[in-house]
């Protein structure tokens, strides 16, 4: 066991650190660069003080309890770190902490334009929220702190408010995070209703006596709400407006931890306080979350705005979280316990792998912006000789996105597919098993996908020819925000070659829900051979290896003295950057081939004609699913409808408010005495 009162003194010192990276910047409103400053070392602290928490109470499997104050008698406000927090807790500490040398540099263009007190501060802030949701240990401390997280969030996402879309994302988050703020509480209400309390601890042992319905009732709530959070289809259009609008080290909190926050909400439901509940759960999760994977990357896949393609990439690995989380709560209900410690070890792996590589791309698109001010690939290309360093970082986080050795990518979205063909071969009920070969093919053609989405940003964006004097006068961008970036290659690149330093953290959490400790041959636990286990320290060096062997067999083949280089031949003519594909036409083939799924149309404009013939055209094509058409427009239009009914309500005339009062002073009466 750990040392409670170690932990406990590390965890107060983390959220005091960032406490005084909130209040010392407001300090220094008039002095950018002392807040700045101010912020990032707060900020770097307290991240810091917390990962060595949270690491430290997940390797001791102990448990640490904060009481902070009462609001009134019976609603105090109780921080409790148990295994599950703690992996969230270091989650969150880790990216806080990249961020925050990522922002020293990055708020420095702000400088004279913004105040960046207010950027620094509200981002402690926001990771002080986040560290307050995933360790809440009752339903009015979980509320306070999942709705300042949603605040700040929104105050972030509105740091650039005087920009029309801007101002146009931030209400939209705001409305979507509030709808589901609404279902959430009224869970938490239903909870309250059968348990008599607003402890998580009451949840835990009483709501086994509760009905099934109003556990079902409960889950789809909770799903509604941690998945508009989460950014599920179809509740995720909040996510393409909200990503680009905020600051890219923002938006690189908002999309690697942040969604975290609804998998941490979804997971203690379902596992903690409604004990597994019914088989269709886990059918319920694996559909969503594989709609949202091949959803997500299609729509990202279309994409030239590097930061709208992130967003939906999101999508996409919440959607294969959730998958995990379906798949487990599956293996449960049927009493596999070692099967659902696997698909539930597979989740906590990609939210890890998610975290890294998101946080990184989303670090490499902001570089990008701060360089070149365009977020958009096709007026890009040639970056990779203007920003090297960059190019590099952007293309490891690629490489772990695309889900290619040797990255945490690759081994958790494995693990993930691991789960899914298990479900297929090890069960003997016909629908569990079609469900999962139905689930493994569609996530293998989200990976697919996913690898030409990085294919088409990396080449688009830092290779070929620049296409605009943006591209052209590039530069790379400062130590900070590389070093930055750096600090997530770092653990991405350990986790993807020697997993088992992952395991040792999550194995505490198996073995609390599923009484089944986790080890490094579970990741390459192979589900139709005999074999069943490779090892997986002899999988990274078999790797690296091969790797070694190809380089040494390339070198000793061509040689450096054999290599010309001379310029590419064209007929004749100059080259230009026009004659390279551009992002719509690096997609265009694939997004054809899902066309009544993505509705796309092209688009062709004439922008330069001779007398018989055009002589320039602008192509571009767009994709839909009708997410707003079909299901958020026509709410939005019965509402206004609704409205206009209630208005009629308030027509000024005294008399008919008496008669209302009267009317609902009868309604309370007799409701009371019947």
């Amino acid at each position: 066991m750990g040392n409670p009162v170690w932990d406990t003194t590390l965890f107060l010192s983390s959220l005091s650190c960032l406490l005084a990276g909130v209040i010392l910047p407001m300090l220094c409103l008039r002095h950018g660069r002392m807040a700045n400053a101010a912020a990032s070392v707060c900020g770097a602290v307290g991240g810091t003080l917390g990962m060595v928490c949270g690491g430290s109470i997940l390797l001791a499997h102990s448990e640490v309890t904060l009481h902070l104050w009462s609001v009134t008698a019976g609603l105090p406000l109780i921080l409790h770190v148990d295994v599950l927090s703690a992996f969230f807790l270091m989650l969150i500490s880790a990216v806080s902490v990249a961020a925050a040398f990522y922002s020293y540099g990055y708020n420095k263009g702000y400088y004279g334009q913004k105040n960046v007190a207010y950027l620094g501060a509200l981002i402690n802030l926001f990771a002080l929220s986040m560290m307050a949701v995933v360790t809440a240990s009752s339903a009015f401390s979980f509320l306070v702190a999942w709705e300042l997280m949603s605040i700040v969030s929104f105050m972030l996402v509105m740091f650039e408010y005087e920009k029309p879309e801007v101002r146009s994302a931030g209400y939209l988050y705001a409305a979507m995070t509030h709808i589901g703020t609404v279902f959430l509480t009224i869970s938490f209400l239903l909870f309250y209703f059968y348990t008599g309390s607003i402890s998580f601890d009451a949840f835990r042992a009483d709501a086994a006596g509760m009905p099934m319905d109003v556990k079902s009732a409960i889950f789809v709530m909770c799903l509604i709400g941690f998945g508009t959070k989460a950014g599920l289809l179809p509740l995720h259009i909040w996510l393409p407006r909200a990503h680009p609008a905020a600051p890219s080290n923002v938006s690189a909190l908002m999309s690697a931890v942040m969604l975290k926050t609804a998998a941490y909400g979804m997971f203690r439901v379902c596992f903690d306080f409604l004990g597994y509940g019914e088989m269709w759960w886990g059918f319920v999760l694996i559909l969503v979350g594989v709609l949202s994977a091949v959803g997500g990357i299609l729509f990202a896949l279309n994409e030239n705005d590097m930061k709208r393609f992130l967003a939906f990439s999101s999508a996409e690995n919440m959607g294969i979280i959730f998958a995990a989380m379906g798949a487990g709560l599956l293996f449960q209900t049927h009493g596999w316990h070692f099967l659902a410690a696997a698909a539930i070890m597979a989740m906590l792996l990609h939210c890890i792998s998610h975290a890294l590589f998101k946080g990184l791309l989303f670090f490499g698109a902001g570089s990008v912006l701060h360089a070149t001010h365009t977020k958009d690939i096709n007026e890009l290309g040639g970056l990779i000789r203007r920003m090297p360093r960059t190019a590099v970082l952007f293309l490891v986080g690629g490489m772990s996105m695309a889900a290619l050795p040797p990255m945490s990518g690759f081994i958790s979205e494995w693990a993930v597919l691991q789960s899914m063909l298990r479900l297929g071969f090890d069960s003997s009920i016909i629908w569990v098993q079609i469900t999962g070969c139905l689930a493994a093919a569609a996530l293998a053609l989200a990976g697919g996908m996913a690898l030409m989405a990085v294919v088409k940003q990396f080449g688009v964006a830092f290779l070929a020819m620049p296409r605009s004097e943006k591209a052209e006068h590039a530069h790379e961008c400062s130590l900070w925000m590389q070093f930055g970036m750096v600090l997530l290659v770092i653990p991405m690149l350990a986790f993807g070659l020697f997993p088992q330093a992952a395991l040792s953290f999550i194995s505490g959490i198996t073995c609390k829900y599923f009484f089944t400790a986790v080890w490094s041959d579970m990741v390459f636990y192979v589900p139709f051979v005999q074999s069943e286990t490779v090892s997986a320290s002899m999988a990274a060096g078999s790797l690296v290896l091969i790797l070694v062997a190809v380089l040494i067999g390339l070198r000793l083949a061509v040689g450096k003295g054999k290599l010309r280089y001379s310029p590419t031949w064209n007929c004749g003519t100059t080259l230009t950057s026009r004659m390279g594909f551009n992002g719509t036409s690096a997609s265009h083939s694939m997004l054809k081939v899902f066309r009544g799924v993505s509705h796309l149309t092209d688009e062709a404009v004439v922008t330069k004609r001779h007398a018989s013939y055009p002589l320039r055209m602008a192509v571009g094509a767009k994709a839909d699913l009708g997410a707003e058409d079909k299901l958020y427009r026509p709410v939005v239009r019965l509402t206004m409808k609704l409205s206009q009914y209630v208005k009629r309500i308030q027509d000024g005339d005294l008399q008919a408010y008496l008669a209302y009062m009267v009317c609902a002073l009868i309604l309370a009466l007799l409701g009371l005495f019947s």
